[in-house]
């Protein structure tokens, strides 16, 4: 398979996988994807690409920052993970009802066989101001459910703000 064919997929699969909400602007997954970087690498024997050196990636309203993003897939050809690190790893996308969602961590990781978007390590996802914090925060994509932890490195606790306005405003 040609690597420009294989970042083409991986990249759609960053992209969509990482947005946070069912309401993501759909005409997004329709747009061109842009990424740059200092270095891109792919290994197709072991089914991997690695960006690395300031790394961002577009598609439509979305848009990802990180220091290394790795691409894995399986044996079968499916993605196995997508694994963004930063200083922070930053995440945007504009919503169909025009607000945009905002998320910083330092590694966001999607994991398509289970349904799930991790941000770890000072977590924080936001929309307006409204926001949680802890230092995990898991999204499942299939039954649309957050979670949040914490350990000791935050105080042992997590932390959410909501507006009520911005609940009620569609």
């Amino acid at each position: 398979m040609p690597a420009t064919y294989l970042t083409r997929i991986s990249l759609a699969l960053i992209l969509a996988g990482c947005a946070l909400s069912a309401q993501a602007l759909q005409s997004d997954y329709s747009k061109p994807i842009d990424v740059v970087s200092e270095q891109q690498m792919a290994d197709l024997k072991a089914n991997r690409i690695v960006f690395e050196g300031n790394v961002e990636a577009t598609q439509g309203t979305m848009k990802i920052k990180a220091d290394k993003v790795e691409v894995e897939r399986a044996s079968d050809g499916k993605l196995k993970s997508i694994v963004a690190y930063g200083n922070p790893v930053t995440f945007e996308q504009t919503l169909d009802n025009g607000k945009p969602i905002h998320t910083n961590s330092r590694t966001l990781s999607y994991l398509p066989q289970q349904n799930l978007v991790v941000l770890s390590g000072r977590a924080t996802i936001w929309q307006g101001e409204s926001r949680m914090t802890g230092e995990r925060i898991e999204y499942n994509i299939q039954t649309q459910r957050m979670r949040a932890e914490n350990q000791r490195t935050q105080g042992g606790r997590v932390s959410s703000t909501f507006v009520p306005a911005e609940l009620t405003q569609e």
